[in-house]
């Protein structure tokens, strides 16, 4: 995995700004280019009369000054930054700032009460979970602060299907950049008639997709678990004291049975986690092929939860 430049969106909220260390310490390690951008939203404007020209002045002269600051912040430190901002609908503007800048990585702070709830910038980060074409970070208000300065325990949860082997390779590089130790969890997600065996083959699928990768200085731990898979999910997550899940999420490219059905799982993950979310959506072509040829090609899904 290759993070080239990463895009941190900003509402200037105390909950999105939990994510700045975040996308400060992923540039910092991979070398990457930060871009801080925020965008002013088109409800503060949209009547289009004096008045409302007046507010959207004002609310870009702001930005500006905060944006500026935030360019101050040691947490940036030296890092090559570049500021964006404009204005209209939020989701539809960081989807032009992703395209024109070949942006590798999102990062966002979320709101979340009750689910995802009221969520960065409107609904963004469920927004972004979905139809996003780089992976998303999401950074919720249950993740401590001082969890931001170092990723020690990484957990991978996979279904085997597709869209959550694309995540495989982002969940051994941060465990190989960071140097922490990663989990590999597969659930099942009801009680078959042979739990034994199938929890074998399973792990079996686990230890294929670790060999598919280059090693890491620890090897990867394997779990498997039985029950609800986001459930599961957030309770290894809670035993292991992760500080970074990282699991795949079917976006908007996906037929729409599908894009409910996995996706829900990741939406509850992202709502409730109690550590960073690293959700990679949709099918990216330029991977998946190969992924699938070296971990056996199964497609079957997950039930949702």
């Amino acid at each position: 995995v290759v993070l080239r430049n990463v895009l941190f969106a900003t509402d200037f909220s105390a909950a999105s700004m939990l994510a700045l260390p975040y996308a400060a310490n992923l540039a910092r390690e991979y070398g990457a280019k930060l871009y801080a951008s925020h965008v002013v939203p088109i409800e503060s404007y949209l009547l289009g009369d004096a008045p409302a020209k007046e507010r959207l002045r004002v609310a870009r002269t702001e930005a500006e000054s905060n944006l500026s600051e935030l360019l101050r912040s040691p947490v940036v430190g030296s890092i090559p930054t570049t500021t964006l901002l404009d204005n209209g609908d939020i989701w539809s503007v960081l989807q032009g700032f992703i395209q024109q800048y070949s942006v590798d990585m999102l990062v966002v702070g979320t709101t979340g009460r009750g689910g995802l709830g009221k969520v960065l910038l409107g609904s963004v980060a469920e927004e972004a979970i979905r139809a996003s074409p780089c992976p998303v970070l999401t950074v919720g208000p249950k993740t401590p602060e001082e969890a931001a300065i170092r990723l020690r325990n990484i957990l991978y949860a996979s279904d085997f299907s597709a869209d959550s082997l694309v995540a495989a390779p982002y969940a051994f590089s941060l465990a190989e950049k960071f140097q922490a130790r990663l989990t590999l969890l597969h659930v099942i997600p009801s009680l078959p008639e042979s739990p034994y065996l199938d929890a074998q083959m399973a792990r079996v699928r686990l230890g294929e997709i670790a060999s598919a990768h280059a090693p890491l200085a620890t090897a990867p731990d394997f779990v498997v678990e039985m029950g609800s898979p986001a459930n599961r999910i957030l309770k290894v997550a809670g035993d292991l004291e992760a500080d970074l899940i990282v699991i795949g999420a079917r976006g908007a490219g996906s037929l729409p049975r599908l894009a409910s059905h996995f996706g829900s799982i990741a939406h509850r993950v992202v709502s409730h986690a109690h550590c960073p979310v690293l959700t990679v959506g949709g099918l990216r072509a330029e991977s998946v092929g190969d992924t699938l040829n070296r971990v056996g090609g199964n497609t079957e899904s997950a039930s949702d939860d």
